[in-house]
């Protein structure tokens, strides 16, 4: 087989991708290696209205669970920050196929239960991939071959574009969907404390009439293989906020799985390759979200390939430009990010509540995004000179 492009995942980045790639006139292939898009959820399906609307989709009621109109974020001692912004729960198993349809209306192919095995390279150059399916092993050659098969992308290790993950940038995650869960259901609670949550935080994620994900990430250098289930069902039972809310939930579900939370690898490109979403860690640190940017990005991977076959070039000189856009759309925005998300990681308790006191939850959102970082840095030395260290590292 060949094609212009090989998209290995149908997850939302690779979904996106081969949609524009096909778009765009291409012959396109997606290689999933799961019988059902979108099936186990991997994440707690929270997006912002800005991020669907940056990715260019306009929102469906097929796939929205309920609206959110604001976070609440809760300290160690409880203090309660409210940072207002508009956005949505979703349901991704319905949104995940949403996405893989677009991809098959504007032209390309899908195989199922085909679980790619390694990139194939020639001479440098990768030429396209190994999989195995229910019939053997196979190859498909492209011109452009885009990885977007996930945390481990054996696609993206086997092209040398992609590290193993050491323990401190990975958040093991553990996740219930629960009924009758007592929360205010216009917003989305994540609850910070270093000695519940170590180098992570627990979110409940309402999607209406008391149903709601309801999990917890942390980092996998402070945990144990089977740990986050562990905090996950300590903290449903012994964290005061939580367990109240929780008190009558009953789980009807439960998903488990890890995030990277080191920023993006150092590159994204290469002859005749792109990594895309998960798989090229394209999450931010602080939330361990990578919905928006995986989409984002997805969209700028199949653009970019579109156009690299259009001029008859994949060489990494021009692929390079898929890396030039998303770092102009996020590249800020994972640097700083980044060192957000390694300074809260090492706080104390003391030290977190230290920092709730100084912060407004404008702040809050700035921190979140990776914008106006020096100005928080220089209002928390102002306000907490304990808190000195952390911000000037916050600050270069």
């Amino acid at each position: 087989m060949e094609f212009d492009v090989v998209v290995v995942g149908a997850g939302p980045a690779g979904s996106v991708a081969a949609w524009a790639a096909a778009e765009a006139g291409c012959d396109v292939l997606v290689l999933e290696r799961k019988a059902e898009v979108g099936v186990p959820k991997q994440c707690a399906e929270g997006i912002s209205a800005h991020g669907l609307e940056h990715a260019g989709i306009e929102p469906q009621d097929e796939w929205i669970a309920t609206e959110i109109s604001r976070a609440l974020i809760y300290a160690p001692n409880g203090k309660e920050f409210e940072v207002p912004g508009d956005g949505y729960v979703l349901e991704r198993r319905v949104f995940d196929k949403w996405l893989v349809v677009r991809a098959v209306e504007a032209g390309a192919e899908v195989k199922l239960l085909a679980r790619a095995r390694r990139a194939l390279v020639d001479d440098g150059r990768v030429v396209g991939v190994e999989y195995e399916g229910v019939d053997g092993v196979h190859e498909v050659r492209a011109r452009v071959t885009i990885a977007a098969d996930g945390i481990e992308s054996r696609i993206g290790r086997t092209a040398g574009l992609v590290p193993p993950l050491k323990p401190t940038e990975i958040c093991t995650c553990a996740q219930y969907e629960m009924i009758g869960v007592d929360v205010e259901e216009d917003a989305t609670h994540f609850f910070v404390d270093a000695e519940f949550f170590p180098g992570g935080y627990f979110w409940i994620f309402p999607k209406g009439e008391g149903r709601a994900n309801v999990g917890v990430g942390i980092r996998g250098s402070e945990s144990e293989p089977g740990d986050a289930l562990k905090v996950l069902n300590r903290a449903l039972e012994d964290h005061e906020l939580i367990s109240e809310a929780v008190a009558e939930a009953v789980p009807v579900e439960v998903n488990v799985g890890g995030v990277p939370v080191c920023g993006p690898v150092g590159r994204t490109y290469g002859d005749g390759i792109l990594v895309v979403g998960d798989a090229a860690r394209q999450v931010n640190p602080v939330t361990g979200g990578g919905l928006h940017t995986s989409l984002v990005c997805g969209r700028i991977a199949g653009e970019v390939a579109a156009e690299a076959i259009e001029e008859d070039d994949t060489s990494a000189t021009f692929l390079k430009q898929y890396q030039d856009q998303w770092k102009e759309e996020f590249g800020r925005m994972f640097k700083y990010t980044l060192k957000a998300s390694k300074i809260l990681s090492e706080m104390s308790n003391e030290e977190l509540n230290a920092l709730a006191e100084a912060l407004d939850r404008e702040d809050i959102l700035r921190l979140v995004k990776g914008e106006g970082v020096v100005k928080v840095a220089k209002k928390v030395i102002a306000r907490k000179p304990s808190l000195l260290k952390y911000a000037k590292h916050l600050m270069k």
